[in-house]
């Protein structure tokens, strides 16, 4: 017997997340929006505060199988409701303008399905995550998938992707989105009046070096594949004109499509920081933060998505080359294999980020069948 989805719901649902949008660690009310949701099809088990605000459902199967989970990411960003919408978001300064509010209500969809259809073979976990855009709650989901001993064969995600017919699936093998992280360096020196630099010890010389090491430093060194450093801010002194600086600060973002060259890069980069910084006599401190490992498909699970997509009636594209940008999936790939994919949301669909950007409910349908295949397609030879 077929089955036929409650879009209506899901539609209602995924307007009243947008209308309760949450950053990064705070979506308390976001998941128990989605927590009650999933609650009406009488999961076998509902884990709350996983990774923070996370929630994992699971459907159990009469036998062993394959144990297949499917992740949504909960959190909106810090920009303001523009679109003058019946759900727009009534957090001031927060909106969901990447879709996240489509991505977990496509996953609690499943839940409509599992009521209906519960696995014969293994377990399916429907993972409601926390903190994608910061780059924290994969890493605290995977922990706490381990913490309650759940171990997955498979784990699949996907994102909404503006630019690409509606239903369009994109993907490619190996490296689906780049690696990227935070890069912060903190240059301390001393003070002096304005007029006696020399008794001073400002690091202004310092950022500038390292400002174009950096910039310039893919071009220099051999790496497998496209890398960046790109300096997103630098910070001097005060707004004191009679006083010379004795601290600044360079925010750097480095990325790569490839784990082993962001390794490479990264070395690289610190390495600049440290020796320059030292050779001016400053103090050096460097940190980094929102790591994003490489999101990428094995070949097994490129070939899933492939047959799933076509099963479908889904046009299928493979791209040449990975997105630039980045995605927290990639943590994932230590605890289990991965399985990522876009989404098409229109071609004439607002970017993502933009102000006048809101998931279109209509691909929803699509999304959900995609996930569904998959459940079949991991479990067939089962």
């Amino acid at each position: 017997m077929q089955f036929l989805p409650d879009l209506n719901s899901l539609e209602e649902l995924r307007k009243e997340l947008h209308q309760n949008a949450e950053l990064s660690n705070e979506e308390k009310i976001t998941a128990q929006i989605l927590k009650t949701y999933v609650s009406q099809f009488n999961p076998d088990q509902l884990i709350e505060n996983m990774g923070g605000y996370g929630v994992v459902a699971v459907f159990k199967g009469a036998s062993e199988g394959k144990n297949i989970g499917f992740r949504g990411d909960m959190d909106a960003l810090p920009i303001d409701e523009f679109l003058d919408i019946p759900h727009g978001s009534k957090t001031e300064h927060v909106a969901h303008k990447c879709g996240h509010d489509g991505h977990v209500t496509m996953v609690a969809g499943l839940a409509q399905y599992l009521s209906k259809n519960r696995p014969e073979k293994g377990n399916i976990y429907l993972i409601f995550q926390p903190a994608e855009e910061t780059g924290e709650g994969a890493e605290r989901i995977s922990k706490g998938l381990l913490k309650h001993e759940i171990k997955l064969d498979y784990l699949f995600g996907l994102h909404n992707l503006p630019g690409y017919a509606k239903g369009e699936i994109v993907t490619k093998e190996n490296t689906f989105a780049a690696a990227s992280k935070g890069m912060v360096i903190k240059l301390t020196g001393q003070t002096s009046h304005a007029a006696e630099p020399e008794k001073g010890n400002s690091p202004a010389m310092a950022i500038s070096t390292i400002i174009a090491e950096l910039t310039n430093l893919h071009m220099r060194n051999s790496f497998s594949d496209l890398t960046l450093a790109t300096v997103i801010h630098a910070l001097l002194g005060e707004i004191a004109f009679g006083t010379t600086p004795g601290y600044g600060e360079i925010r750097v973002t480095l990325r790569a499509m490839l784990d082993a060259d962001m390794k490479h890069l990264t070395e690289l980069a610190e390495n600049i920081a440290r020796q320059t910084g030292k050779s001016h006599d400053l103090e050096v401190e460097v940190s980094f933060t929102e790591v994003f490992p490489a999101t990428e498909n094995s070949n097994e699970v490129y070939t899933a998505i492939k047959e799933v997509a076509k099963q479908k009636n889904l046009p299928f594209t493979t791209i040449e080359q990975p997105f630039r940008w980045s995605e927290d999936f990639g943590q994932y790939k230590a605890v289990t294999q991965t399985g990522f994919f876009g989404l098409g949301a229109g071609e004439d669909m607002p970017n993502l980020h933009n102000r006048e950007y809101d998931f279109p409910d209509d691909i929803t349908i699509h999304g959900l069948n995609m996930f569904i295949g998959l459940i079949e397609f991991c479990n067939q030879d089962v």
